[in-house]
């Protein structure tokens, strides 16, 4: 049973977690926008102390996906681009909880770190590794699955409308057809991890590598398999300076498609999907826009990946 309360950590269950006495711990909490983060500090009886987080995330919000990541989709995965995880426990009606390693000492996010090619380099290797694994390896989503995207989506259409003076319904229709022809076909469909902003991606405070992939946190609307090209996208064009991002893009797409290695794609596939996964992050700014507090509250950020996005169309692989 998920805990879901610092004052239930305790140090017999820490032990017994752990696999060694633990003789005592301290706790901070962090909130964030979905979790509770929980640093502990954990003392070991020959005097070491071991820095771990512990997360807790109730609801339904987001269901079993994050459990999953750490216990199960690549637990056996040589070097994942993860962070350790010692413990993770889901109940449907109540949500989950994670105890992982705790690496702020020495790792930090990219949120106030410019981008480099090295960097994008190792996101793109990793994330082509993490991809190859469930390469093809699940039956295409039903109809229902894509709609209950495209839903969500579709809502902010008109108040993006309004709020740029731009039309997006005539391109987002033809879009919405295309990508259902293309999801037709398993070629190219993967595990998604959905969610690569730069908070959710760690690097040592000293260098670019190694990369370290956190949150994935699907909402119930998700796609959670798909193109994977899209993940590529949804970390390079949504939140990469546009220069940056053209000198670097058709590098890092191959990159990635190299690390991807199936045997079924090829390379004139793959950046075909690009163009259409490109566009698909208008579903980003679209999805802010279609809820009154976030049309407004997030419209800096919004804006921008937009423009971010309207770049990228006019000038793809340049």
């Amino acid at each position: 049973m998920p805990i879901t309360q610092p004052e239930q950590i305790s140090i017999d269950w820490l032990s017994k977690t752990l696999g060694k006495p633990v003789v005592g711990f301290e706790v901070k909490t962090e909130d964030s926008n979905w979790s509770l983060q929980i640093p502990l500090s954990v003392h070991y009886p020959d005097g070491t102390t071991q820095a771990l987080r512990f997360k807790i995330c109730t609801g339904r919000t987001f269901g079993r996906s994050e459990v999953d990541y750490y216990l199960r989709d690549y637990v056996d995965m040589p070097h994942a681009p993860l962070v350790l995880c010692y413990d993770a426990q889901f109940d449907a009606n109540v949500g989950y909880h994670l105890l992982l390693e705790d690496l702020s000492e020495t790792f930090h996010n990219r949120r106030e770190v410019s981008p480099t090619l090295e960097y994008g380099l190792a996101v793109a290797e990793a994330l082509g590794r993490l991809h190859r694994r469930y390469g093809n390896s699940a039956l295409v989503p039903d109809d229902a699955c894509w709609q209950r995207y495209f839903d969500e989506i579709c809502p902010g259409i008109e108040p993006m409308e309004r709020a740029t003076g731009q039309g997006f319904r005539e391109r987002f229709v033809t879009h919405t057809r295309e990508l259902r022809e293309r999801w037709s076909a398993p070629y190219g469909m993967t595990l998604l991890h959905g969610d690569l902003n730069p908070t959710n991606i760690l690097t040592p405070k000293n260098a670019e590598t190694p990369v370290y992939f956190l949150d994935r946190q699907p909402f119930d609307w998700s796609l959670t398999y798909g193109l994977g090209t899209y993940d590529l996208a949804y970390f390079l064009i949504l939140w990469w300076p546009v220069e940056i991002r053209r000198t670097h893009e058709h590098t890092l797409l191959r990159c990635w498609y190299d690390a991807f290695a199936q045997s079924d794609y090829s390379w004139e596939q793959a950046q075909a999907d690009w163009l259409l996964s490109v566009e698909q992050c208008l579903h980003v700014p679209l999805e802010w826009c279609s809820k009154p507090e976030t049309l407004t509250k997030m419209s800096g950020l919004w804006k921008t990946q937009l423009a971010r996005i309207q770049s990228a169309l006019v000038s793809p692989l340049s």
